[in-house]
């Protein structure tokens, strides 16, 4: 069975993807895969903290994730699992700028990460509030 990737959720701070699968390696472009339709890249750098994961998996699986080739963390979900980063105060921002790879081992697993976006990303979307020297016809005006 190939590795899937889903988004879940994809809003305009935060996105929830689900890996699935055996044996097998999946990449979130955090560029591409977490740009929803009304966002589009500002031109400073994308950074994406992890603020959550569940893990679940049959005995004799493993999950890790990777950013940048430097391990973030690591699983062994036959135990059901959850992280709460957020609740205990912290983010897990390691690598924060680069793309994530989920790499599931041994038997089917499933792990679900919450993404905060933290900068790189502009909300298409206009206020209905323009000033005097606003050009109401222009996005970013």
């Amino acid at each position: 069975m190939a590795v899937t990737k889903t988004i879940l959720k994809n809003t305009h701070q935060e996105a929830v993807v689900k890996i699935s699968g055996t044996a097998a390696s999946a990449t979130i472009d955090i560029s591409a895969d977490l740009l929803n339709a009304k966002q589009e890249l500002n031109g400073s750098t994308v950074t994406v903290d992890i603020v959550d994961c569940m893990t679940t998996g049959l005995l004799g699986s493993g999950i890790t994730v990777v950013r940048n080739s430097v391990p973030i963390l690591a699983f062994a979900p036959e135990n059901s699992s959850q992280f709460t980063f957020e609740g205990q105060g912290f983010k897990e921002t390691t690598q924060n700028n680069a793309n994530i790879v989920v790499t599931i081992s041994g038997a089917e697993a499933h792990i679900y990460l919450v993404l905060r976006k933290v900068t790189g990303f502009a909300s298409k979307i206009e206020t209905a509030q323009f000033g005097s020297y606003d050009n109401e016809s222009a996005v970013g005006s």
